[in-house]
């Protein structure tokens, strides 16, 4: 007859439990860590999707505010304006631009449109021409500008033209940008598409295009004009 050891019987079993509660704690605390780590992805996106919610409700408010600003600048008269711009501060001038600049404006004038009435183009060619180039942060252009002489009448023209929209933007014709002694074409017709200044014997004298807001006195782009 086999003696069994019985105290060596209880160890080994003893030694099995504590092995199999010491695997059941430790896929527990997995399970726990797995837990907490799917709690805190949960709670972050919602965090996130909070910050991305409140940041578009900012956005459209701002851009409401400015919207606003520029309605009620636009509505001013010129000396009204003028009065206004010495009290503004940068951000005033700000949110005034970034108002304009939801507005878009949209024209389409041909070349035949410089003819004068009633007659057929008899000639027309390019004197000078030179790309739209940014000036600074403020606007994103594109496009070309060109001198067109139309049965020897002499124009500036726009094409594939793009500009960022701005308070009161004007048209100069400049000597390498000196709006001071400039040639003031007139309001810009449209911040897109194609459209025509007259220049009549002033081709010559300048050679610069500058689009600027005429109250705030800001360069928005330039054009430097070449054979």
């Amino acid at each position: 007859m086999e003696f069994v050891d019985l105290e060596s019987l209880i160890k080994n079993k003893l030694y099995l439990l504590r092995g199999e509660f010491y695997l059941v704690l430790d896929n527990t605390r997995h399970d726990r860590l797995s837990v907490c780590v799917l709690v805190l992805l949960l709670a972050l996106l919602g965090i996130t999707l909070s910050l991305v919610s409140n940041a578009a409700e900012d956005s459209d408010e701002l851009k409401q505010r400015s919207m606003e600003a520029f309605k009620r600048f636009n509505a001013m008269t010129e000396d009204q304006r003028n009065s206004a711009i010495k009290n503004m501060s940068n951000t005033d001038m700000n949110m005034v631009m970034m108002g304009a600049a939801q507005l878009n404006n949209q024209v389409n004038e041909t070349i035949q449109a410089m003819a004068p009435p009633n007659t057929d183009m008899a000639s027309i060619y390019e004197l000078r021409s030179g790309n739209f180039m940014n000036s600074g942060n403020i606007s994103k252009v594109s496009g070309v500008s060109r001198i067109l002489s139309v049965n020897d009448i002499e124009f500036l023209r726009f094409e594939n033209f793009n500009i960022t929209n701005g308070p009161e933007l004007h048209v100069y014709f400049t000597d390498k940008g000196d709006l001071v002694n400039s040639k003031d074409l007139g309001i810009l017709k449209g911040n897109i598409g194609p459209q025509n200044y007259f220049l009549g014997n002033i081709a010559n004298q300048y050679d610069t295009v500058v689009i600027a807001s005429k109250p705030f006195k800001m360069v928005y782009a330039k054009a430097m004009l070449e054979p």
